[in-house]
């Protein structure tokens, strides 16, 4: 088993100092950096989130795998590559208010910033307003809503719903994610779009910019 796929291994399985030392042996190997997070890191976190929907992980479990990837990736992030060209777009990016989970957030910000975007990242438990201020604040592009449970999806549509009341809907694309979201909550809501990964979720906001 090559060295990736045992960081993956090791995040799958919540070994956090034994994932942390294969990523810190494979940047000392000089293994192209984004290869560590996308094809070691980004496995690994996407087997815990299979064990937890086939129950075979629960929620502690889930958010100590998203743990264990932030650390990961904060480890490789100093040697990622700067991005080149132009700034792709400017995204603000959280979770809304009454969610405390960064799990999957954290990892499209990576992926968006390795993409060229300029990623602002504003927490988890974010308020309708917090978002519209800092995208005001920003002048951002997009506005991406991280839910994870069922119950805080409505909190997306309220974000959506001042932007329409204060007649600046047009200004910012809107985006959501997270496990319990859809294509067909997104449309429902009146959201730009939805992406059921980090990776998909790049090429919407490309779309979205005209890219």
């Amino acid at each position: 088993m090559g060295l990736l796929e045992d960081i993956a291994q090791a995040v799958e399985a919540l070994q956090k100092s034994e994932a942390l030392a294969l990523v810190q042996k494979a940047i000392d190997e000089g293994v192209y950096p984004p290869e560590i997070i996308n094809s070691g890191i980004v496995p690994g976190l996407q087997g815990v989130g299979k064990k937890f929907e086939e129950e075979e992980y629960f929620l502690a479990e889930l958010m100590m795998g998203g743990k264990v990837s932030q650390a990961c990736i904060d480890l490789v992030q100093p040697h990622l590559p700067e991005s080149e060209g132009a700034n792709a777009g400017t995204v603000v990016l959280g979770a809304v208010e009454g969610d405390l989970h960064d799990i999957g957030y954290s990892l499209v910000a990576t992926q968006l910033e390795l993409n060229g975007f300029k990623v602002h990242k504003i927490g988890v438990n974010i308020p309708a307003m917090t978002f519209i201020d800092k995208a005001k604040e920003l002048n951002a592009d997009i506005i991406g809503l991280s839910a994870f449970l069922v119950t805080t999806i409505p909190n997306c549509n309220e974000v959506i719903n001042y932007l329409q009341d204060m007649g600046v809907k047009d200004k910012y694309k809107v985006i959501i994610g997270g496990t319990e979201t859809s294509q067909a909550k997104a449309d429902a809501m009146g959201a730009d779009g939805w992406a059921p990964n980090a990776v998909e979720a790049v090429r919407l906001c490309q779309k979205l910019m005209g890219k």
